[in-house]
């Protein structure tokens, strides 16, 4: 098992009244690191936190970053033994309530963005799909114009066939007729023949 240590840091840069702690804490969590954070009279954030050192060192990762309105631009780092006195991990607000009421305010109105931004991603995809499935639509009906047509031609040629048939048969009914009266004509003169003696 990885020994436990901890780590005190010292974020510059833009870190503050920009929701950077709640940014901080989430990582934190997620990392299953103990400790706090809390913002300096200087500007900067001050960071202690303790756990496995493959864990801070991926927690530093995560935890520098410029996306507005945070820019951090430096960060130190000094490890020591762990002494477990953090149960979890802490954001330590300001005393003046009218401060931490505005930082709040801020870490709102950045999440808000984030959500616009994400929701805006997302209709963008939504809207791309909508387009690849017109694009199946249109060809599908092309294919069904096709379709039809070529549907609308075999009609046509069944049509053709089906009078030539008629024609056919009509001319077989034309036929048929004849052909009685041919059958009653070789009668009449086998009988009339019968009737002379001839046959």
């Amino acid at each position: 098992m990885n020994s436990i240590e901890q780590a005190h840091l010292i974020i510059k840069g833009r870190v503050q009244k920009a929701g950077y702690r709640d940014h901080i804490d989430e990582m934190a969590f997620n990392l299953d690191l103990t400790g706090y954070v809390k913002n300096l009279p200087d500007g900067s954030v001050e960071v202690v936190c303790e756990g496995e050192r493959e864990k801070i060192e991926q927690f530093i990762d995560l935890i520098w970053i410029k996306q507005y309105p945070i820019s951090v631009e430096d960060i130190e780092v000094d490890y020591s033994d762990a002494t477990g006195e953090f149960r979890d991990f802490e954001i330590i607000r300001e005393e003046d309530l009218t401060e931490a009421v505005y930082e709040r305010m801020d870490t709102a109105a950045r999440y808000m963005r984030e959500m616009n931004r994400n929701l805006g991603e997302k209709i963008d995809k939504v809207g791309e799909k909508v387009d690849i499935v017109a694009e199946k639509v249109d060809a599908g009906r092309e294919e069904n114009k096709k379709g039809f047509s070529m549907l609308g031609e075999k009609i046509d040629s069944i049509k053709d066939d089906t009078s030539a048939i008629r024609t056919s048969l009509s001319s077989l009914d034309d036929l048929k007729i004849k052909y009685e009266e041919l059958r009653r004509d070789i009668l009449e003169i086998k009988q009339a023949l019968k009737e002379k003696g001839i046959v």
